[in-house]
């Protein structure tokens, strides 16, 4: 199996929602987990004919089921990386869950390493390995460290995702300071010329009151001058 996941150049219009593909890919992760830690039982598998068929059967429904989940994850991370490169999206959530797909397909790539090895050393034996209280402990484990692993990631999910609307939200409000800031200084640009022609327009009634006043005054010299 390839662990490099293939780039697929996805329209705009088809790219899921972010928070949609985030609840997808963290449903994949748990479903991988539930059954990755499943197939660790195989390690060690079981004696007897007919164990050992029904093992087999199971064993290779859940190989099947992990490969499907692993092509959903790949084809989600696809989605996401379209979703980032418009700016939809947090580019460091995207990085973290690439590195957990890539750390599924290695882990799931050693696990069926360890399968083969036991099924190869129980066929020599004939059948006579069995899993030890040991094996179990340490089988239950591992399936307790990957919950608690598993829960950390969803928290720092959460907490990039915040930070990733806050982010946007600065960004808008910034916008928006920007635009009124331009239309303050365009309005600021303008005033000089509307005072200037509010100016004249006011210099220009002055003389208009000059000239009437001295008009009124010569008529009003004329008429008593004539009267007299």
């Amino acid at each position: 199996m390839e662990s490099g996941s293939v780039s697929i150049e996805l329209p705009v219009a088809t790219i899921r929602p972010w928070e949609q593909l985030l609840r997808d890919v963290r449903d994949l992760e748990a479903g991988l987990d539930a059954r990755i830690a499943q197939y660790m039982q195989f390690v060690q598998p079981a004696g007897g004919a007919g164990g050992a068929a029904a093992d087999q059967q199971q064993r290779t429904q859940l190989e099947t089921e992990i490969t499907t989940v692993l092509g959903d994850f790949d084809a989600a991370l696809a989605e996401m990386t379209e979703t980032v490169r418009h700016d939809r999206g947090s580019k460091r959530v995207l990085e973290r869950h690439q590195g957990m797909y890539s750390d599924y397909v290695r882990e799931f790539q050693r696990y069926q390493s360890n399968v083969r090895a036991a099924l190869s050393r129980s066929e020599l034996l004939g059948g006579a390995a069995r899993a030890g209280p040991a094996d179990v402990a340490d089988r239950d484990r591992l399936v307790g460290e990957r919950a608690q692993i598993d829960q950390a990631h969803t928290d720092i999910d959460m907490v990039l995702e915040q930070a990733f609307r806050v982010h946007h939200d600065l960004g808008e409000q910034r916008s928006i300071i920007s635009g009124a800031t331009a239309r303050m200084v365009s309005v600021s640009e303008r005033i000089p010329g509307i005072n200037m022609l509010l100016g004249r327009i006011r210099s220009r009634k002055r003389r208009e009151k000059v000239v009437l006043a001295v008009v009124i005054t010569i008529c009003a010299s004329i008429l008593l001058y004539v009267l007299t």
